[in-house]
């Protein structure tokens, strides 16, 4: 089957569409893999920072703990009664317990019970910029250590079994990192607390530790920018690197791609249009001609005695013979005639537009060229040689192939009446 000529062309665009295509995914896919990767990066990034500041708030409850247990085991701790320093009203209520004791010098001392030293020193550390801890319960004796809003929370959950809670709050302009864990009753609190209805290993409230996260957060934002600039460019970079790779690829594709359409439409020899891809222009010319009743003709070209200047002269110069007559046929037809070596020493020329006298004209230029041409052989012979022409006009309802028969008719005829002429059908 012939292919249609611009079959070409569309094979060349679906090609050039299918590499972009192909590299347009490719990028996508890169790009997805980059992008996940210092997606990893931030996430792994942020988790390690979020997890020193857990185990930050793990740390300093711990300590809490320590201490409050160390004042618990000893029954408080009684320190001197300063001026200015209140006895801690609520542990009065207590009965049995001694809050305010005198030594033999007549020195008094008041109780601090786990609770009150424990926020003493919060508010100490709390001075320092350090961190803030605090022991609270949904029923504690002293107000000042009842829960705020995420305290009250995690006490909920630590009372339906949770083991800690965690969040993140901004108050003003800084960032407070939030932790705290159940606090349990142990004997020596007992003495304190068991008038409450507490008994031993049961949740009496929760230690919550505030410490500063504002600075945590901003490195995590910067290590966020820093992460998707980075991203960010490597994309870019792999976005020009591809289309780079695209131009200069689809550039390759097209030159392969014109000289394969160039093979496959030319003669190799003459640089003429094959008898294949002349047949196929001059079918688009039929149609038109015969649909818009146009004129079309079709000149038929041999040249003379050929078979003998192979034998007198070789075939090397039998092939500059071929070559030289193409030449003047391209110089000596029209630009949008059709020109193409037909098969050996035949050449066939179709005038789009042209009546039988414009194409014997056309003709008749082209034998007067070839005859006037002198050549010289590989040994110093000169070479002279003449074409016989045929030329037949489309008649209405006629096919290519009878209207070239005609024409190649014609062609005979010349040749049977002396050669190096024209004579039409």
């Amino acid at each position: 089957m012939i292919q249609n000529p611009g079959t070409w062309n569309i094979t060349l665009t679906a090609n050039v569409r299918f590499v972009r295509k192909y590299l347009a995914g490719m990028f996508l896919v890169i790009c997805l893999i980059i992008l996940s990767i210092f997606w990893g990066f931030h996430y792994k990034s942020t988790s390690l920072l979020k997890q020193q500041m857990l185990q930050q708030g793990r740390t300093f409850f711990q300590e809490v703990i320590l201490t409050r247990e160390w004042i618990a085991n000893h029954g408080g701790v009684y320190v001197r009664l300063t001026p200015g320093m209140e006895v801690n009203p609520y542990l009065e209520q207590i009965p049995g317990l001694k809050v305010v004791i005198e030594d033999r010098d007549g020195v008094k001392y008041t109780l601090k019970n786990p609770a009150l030293a424990t926020r003493e020193i919060s508010q100490m550390a709390d001075a320092k910029g350090s961190f803030r801890f605090k022991i609270t319960s949904l029923g504690p004796l002293n107000p000042d250590n009842a829960p705020d809003p995420f305290e009250r929370t995690a006490l909920e959950i630590f009372e339906g079994g949770g083991k800690e809670h965690l969040a993140y709050e901004k108050r003003d302009d800084e960032v407070l990192f939030r932790y705290m864990a159940p606090l349990f009753t142990q004997k020596p609190c007992l003495r304190c607390h068991e008038f409450q209805g507490y008994r031993e290993g049961d949740v009496r409230g929760g230690i919550s530790v505030t410490i500063g996260a504002t600075a945590m957060i901003g490195q995590m934002r910067q290590n966020q920018i820093f992460l998707s600039a980075s991203a960010l460019g490597v994309v870019a970079l792999l976005f020009g690197i591809i289309s780079f790779i695209s131009r200069s690829f689809v550039k390759d594709l097209k030159h392969a791609e014109d000289k394969i359409v160039e093979i496959a439409s030319k003669d190799f020899l003459t640089g003429l249009l094959n008898r294949r891809e002349a047949l196929l222009r001059i079918g688009e010319e039929h149609s038109r001609a015969s649909r818009l009743d146009r004129p079309l003709s079709v000149i038929m070209i041999d040249i003379d005695h050929f078979k003998k200047i192979n034998d007198a002269h070789g075939h090397a110069a039998g092939d500059e013979v071929l070559q030289v007559l193409s030449r003047r046929i391209q110089e000596g037809v029209r630009p949008f005639d059709i020109a193409c070596r037909y098969g050996g020493e035949e050449f066939l020329v179709a005038t789009p537009e042209a009546p039988l006298e414009v194409a014997h004209g056309i003709a008749e230029r082209l034998r007067r060229a070839a005859e006037e041409q002198l050549l010289t052989a590989g040994d110093g012979t000169p070479i002279r040689f003449t074409i016989s022409v045929g030329i037949a006009q489309l008649k209405g309802g006629e096919s290519i192939e009878q209207l070239i028969s005609r024409a190649d008719a014609a062609m005979y005829e010349a040749k049977s009446s002396g050669r190096n002429r024209v004579r039409s059908e």
